[in-house]
């Protein structure tokens, strides 16, 4: 059971952060607004985190399901944010461009224009590692269901910052830079 909502976590924030960026018009509105409200959501996040610290002195199960919560704002934070690099990519890459070239003008994107991507990913992933940390030593049923839902958060986070080019050495190159610069 806790294997498959795992899994199940991960796929459907994954599929809903790729549903997000992959829309036309998202993208448009995003590469727009994205970095604005990537921050008022990062922050949200931020607050949440500090709330659930609070309260784990207060009662316990309420810090993991805040922490799960942050999380989550967390990562729709970073979906906002990977939706306006892409914008921008796209933008830059031109329609017929190859897929190496788009995903090298998003990770540039996502690295100098749309930073608040990559930090609230981080931010949710340590938000899903800490609640599903706490919850993994708890023998309560409900909070073990949001152990492993906050396992699978923290793979999806670590899946967006693979996507938005964190752990590719040299993500990007100077063409693609170059471009992203004078469309930006």
């Amino acid at each position: 059971m806790a294997s498959a909502a795992t899994v199940g976590t991960w796929a459907v924030l994954t599929a809903v952060g790729y549903a997000a960026v992959a829309g036309d018009d998202r993208r448009e509105w995003a590469r727009e607004h994205g970095a604005r409200a990537a921050l008022w959501l990062g922050a949200l996040a931020s607050v949440l985190v500090a709330v659930a610290a609070g309260s784990f002195s207060v009662y316990e199960q309420a810090g993991v399901y805040v922490l799960a919560v942050a999380g989550v704002v967390g990562y729709g934070a970073g979906v906002t944010a990977a939706a306006g690099a892409a914008g921008l990519a796209d933008a830059a890459a031109g329609d017929r461009a190859t897929l190496a070239r788009r995903l090298r003008a998003f990770w540039y994107a996502s690295a100098a224009y749309f930073r608040e991507a990559r930090a609230a990913f981080v931010l949710a992933f340590v938000a899903f590692a800490l609640a599903a940390v706490v919850a993994g030593v708890s023998v309560d049923p409900v909070l073990r269901a949001v152990g492993s839902f906050s396992v699978g958060g923290a793979f999806a986070s670590l899946t967006a910052l693979a996507a938005t080019g964190v752990f590719v050495p040299g993500s990007y190159d100077e063409e693609a830079a170059e471009r992203v610069r004078a469309t930006h």
